[in-house]
Order: C-alpha cells, then structure tokens, then sequence
C-alpha cells in the first residue's frame, strides 16, 4: 500500500517537473518576444523624429540633442530669481 502511495507520488513529481519545463520555455520566449517588440518600438520613435545616429548618440550619453537650445526656466524660477536682485 504504501509502494502504490509513493509511485502516485513520483508520477506527480514528473508530471510536475515537465509542466515545470514547459513554463520556463514558454517564459523564456516571452521575455525575448517583449525585447524584440520594445527595440522595434525604440527603433521606430528614433526613425519618428527623424535623428541622426550623432544626435542619438549625444542624446544617449547625456548632453542633449545638438542644435537644440536648452528649455527656458518656467516663471516660478524666473520670480525666485527677481526677488533674490
């Protein structure tokens, strides 16, 4: 009787274990479809704005995009600046 328990058992822990295999594939093939999907996302807006590799490349490590002037300060920052004068 208690053979019969722990044969049921070891059939459950295959079955498991393959179920187990399974998901870890199908998850290892969702994670690459989702990067794919975000770099041909990332590829488009780069194409939408119609940037060169040399502005992205700027762009990228930090020091904005030549040729575009940096945002004016909004008013709040324009008023602390009149009251310190």
């Amino acid at each position: 009787m208690a053979t019969n328990k722990i044969d049921r058992i070891d059939r459950e822990i295959a079955k498991t274990r393959e179920k187990l295999a399974e998901y870890q594939n199908k998850l290892r093939e969702l994670e690459a479809q989702k990067t794919e999907a975000e770099n041909l996302q990332i590829v488009q807006l780069v194409r939408a704005v119609r940037m060169t590799p040399q502005e992205l490349n700027a762009l990228l490590s930090g020091g904005g995009i030549p040729g575009v002037g940096t945002p004016a300060p909004d008013a709040q920052e324009k008023e602390e600046n009149h009251d310190e004068i």
